[in-house]
């Protein structure tokens, strides 16, 4: 059955998420989402809008196809909300999101499209040996072999990021380090943050299980954060700030640690929101 259905597109670093603004139910989530993605958006992931839990502060609530967590998508859904709830300038929005079990709170202005989310933190931080794997060749630097072998794996719940440094983003490798995750630690979605030392730079790659989907993103929420916490474990306690371009975009982080422990991470930058859209789609 044909249905028209109205979305808005969203732009946060290129990382471009279209947004059901229609109640669906899950069974059609990825039916829908496949029809959008073939689309002429140059869609990356689709999230799905909801009405606001009756109970609780929430003032939204969005789902991903995967039912992952996001962090770019909730701070555009955050802006999205925002707007309909007629906030002008600056104010801060209350969302729940799939993949996490907290109230995210989004700072938004609603003039500049700019927006800043403090980010759930990570349920366990910890190192996968990778040391094993075929990859050798794919090295950029001398350091890489030392950096591989301390993989940094951190899980948020909803998404596992592994945080390597100086090797060649590719799909292959990236399969590789797939295998590894989904025997140790099985989750919903996973990224790998291909790092360089060299200009700073990142590119993420993440798979999503439901959907069976992997793509190399213009930008990621959560894996900047992961990398953001990686890197300032490294530097010890206090605030550390970071800036990762990304190949279409650049998102910037903070985390604050002491005594070796994550006490807030945040991501923030600019979102560009389409207009409402209406598209027709078969469910």
């Amino acid at each position: 059955m044909k249905r028209k259905i109205k979305i808005i597109v969203a732009n946060p670093a290129g990382n471009i998420t279209i947004f059901v603004k229609d109640r669906m139910d899950r069974a059609v989530y990825q039916t829908v989402a496949n029809q959008l993605l073939a689309m002429d958006f140059k869609g990356e992931q689709v999230a799905f809008m909801h009405d606001a839990p009756e109970c609780g502060r929430a003032e939204g609530k969005m789902e991903m196809c995967g039912l992952e967590f996001c962090g770019n998508a909730s701070r555009s859904y955050g802006l999205i909300r925002a707007k309909e709830l007629g906030i002008q300038g600056e104010g801060k929005v209350f969302i729940d999101s799939s993949g996490c079990s907290e109230i995210l709170t989004i700072e938004v202005n609603t003039d500049t499209g700019y927006t800043k989310v403090k980010m759930p933190a990570p349920s366990s931080i910890g190192e996968l040996d990778l040391s094993k794997l075929p990859i050798d060749d794919l090295k950029v630097n001398p350091m890489a072999e030392m950096i591989l072998r301390r993989a940094t794996a951190i899980d948020f719940g909803g998404i596992v990021h592994i945080v390597i440094s100086d090797i060649k983003p590719t799909k292959e490798t990236f399969d590789l380090i797939k295998e590894k995750v989904i025997e140790v630690y099985n989750p919903p979605a996973m990224g790998v943050m291909f790092c360089n030392s060299l200009d700073s730079t990142m590119v993420p790659v993440v798979y999503v299980r439901d959907v069976d989907t992997t793509y190399f993103e213009g930008s990621c929420g959560s894996g900047t954060t992961a990398c953001a916490v990686a890197f300032g474990r490294l530097l010890g306690d206090g605030t550390h700030n970071f800036s990762f371009p990304q190949p279409a975009g650049t998102i910037d982080s903070a985390v604050e640690l002491y005594k070796g422990k994550v006490e807030a991470v945040y991501i923030e930058g600019p979102v560009e929101l389409s207009e409402e859209i209406e598209v027709e789609v078969e469910v």
